[in-house]
């Protein structure tokens, strides 16, 4: 039970680190375009390579998990984050900087998929748990920006936050580096082929994180850039946004862990992407203060239970198998990659609105299908009803 506590304990701060990691471009990004003189294809670009360095090693990872075991595996990832960071933080030209990111995406790829594997297993795929793991994400990214401004005003740059990070990182490895894994059953351990797995279903949790992780990615990573290029809004004010966005995101995680006692998990999810989606019209239409407070707050509410909620409801699918889990959250790997580059690369066609718009459409396809996800769910269910 106490090795049990202190793996749980662990894992929660290894996922603030990784939130303060993963939120930390949409802090950076307009320094960072200013430093190397990116355009918004570019910088949609910073997103693109290290989502898609987490969406390729997010599944390896998975393979390895099988092969070598969780613990190496996510220390394989501590170290990705303190190597790209360091890489970012001293990068002087474009190539250097783009495979910093990459080297960084690759850690994120490890360290998520393997840690979000090994609170599943741990907790039996329990929801709370899942919602409490990614809740410290939330605090990471939240303080994240907070850091990030509080360096600004000392003087320093944003060098400095990525060498800042690297020293938490450090201290993650050393953290994880002493715990103890819990050994699972046998019947539990899957070392799952293609042909065994329920593809239908998974290919939707697939889907759902796609988008889902799109969305939250191309929000978070572009929003301080569009409210500070788009509105009267001070920089200072937009990095504050960013913040409130990831605390909302905390205290709804914390409400959705009450609320799971009494509503299906994929009710909640279908709800969820149907309250983002009124979140973002009400954002893309707002120009000043309030009224952008205001749908920051209904979208990082709505944001917050979607991705824990989907992967507890995969649980029964996936647990034990490292090959299961991969593919399952390699369908977010491919939403974070892909939707904050187009939304950037449309941006330098049509303008900065643009960035919403496609935010906005892959919205609406994640709430067609978290409704089919709904559906099938309660079919599964009359018919076991009816056995």
């Amino acid at each position: 039970m106490q090795n049990n506590r202190k793996l749980i304990l662990g894992s929660y701060f290894g996922f603030i680190v990784m939130g303060m990691i993963v939120i930390s471009f949409g802090s950076t990004m307009p320094y960072i375009r200013e430093s190397f003189n990116f355009n918004y294809e570019l910088g949609g670009l910073i997103l693109a390579i290290f989502s898609f360095s987490y969406l390729i090693n997010g599944f390896l990872s998975g393979l390895l998990i099988d092969k070598l075991g969780h613990k190496r595996v996510l220390l394989m990832g501590n170290v990705g984050y303190v190597i790209g960071l360091v890489l970012i933080a001293l990068s002087m030209n474009h190539v250097f900087f783009f495979i910093a990111v990459a080297v960084l995406g690759i850690g994120w790829g490890f360290y998520n998929t393997t840690g979000n594997v090994i609170m599943n297993d741990a907790t039996k795929g329990d929801g709370k748990a899942m919602l409490l793991l990614h809740m410290s994400f939330g605090i990471g990214a939240f303080i994240s920006p907070l850091i990030f401004g509080f360096l600004m005003k000392l003087g320093l740059t944003w060098r400095s936050f990525y060498l800042l990070l690297a020293v938490f990182s450090a201290l993650s490895f050393a953290i994880n580096l002493k715990l103890e894994l819990p050994k699972l059953e046998d019947e539990e351990i899957k070392k799952t082929k293609l042909n065994q797995l329920n593809l239908k279903k998974i290919g939707l949790f697939m889907a759902i994180l796609f988008f889902y992780v799109g969305v939250e990615n191309g929000f978070s990573g572009w929003m301080t850039s569009y409210i500070k290029e788009s509105t009267s809004i001070a920089d200072t004010s937009a990095q504050s946004l960013l913040s409130v966005l990831w605390l909302t995101m905390i205290f709804g995680r914390l409400g959705i862990g009450f609320l799971g006692a009494n509503l299906s998990k994929v009710f909640m999810v279908f709800m969820s992407s149907v309250m983002l989606i009124l979140g973002m019209l009400v954002f893309i239409v707002s120009t000043t203060w309030l009224p952008i407070l205001v749908s920051v707050i209904i979208i990082g509410f709505a944001m917050s239970g979607i991705y824990p909620l989907t992967l507890a409801d995969a649980n029964p699918y996936i647990k034990g198998s490292g090959l299961a889990t991969a593919l399952v959250i390699s369908g977010g790997g491919m939403g974070a990659s892909s939707i904050p580059y187009l939304s950037g690369k449309f941006a330098d066609m049509w303008g900065t609105k643009a960035i919403l718009v496609t935010i906005t459409i892959s919205t609406a396809i994640l709430i067609f299908c978290t409704f089919f996800n709904w559906k099938i769910s309660q079919i599964e269910a009359n018919r076991q009803t009816n056995v």
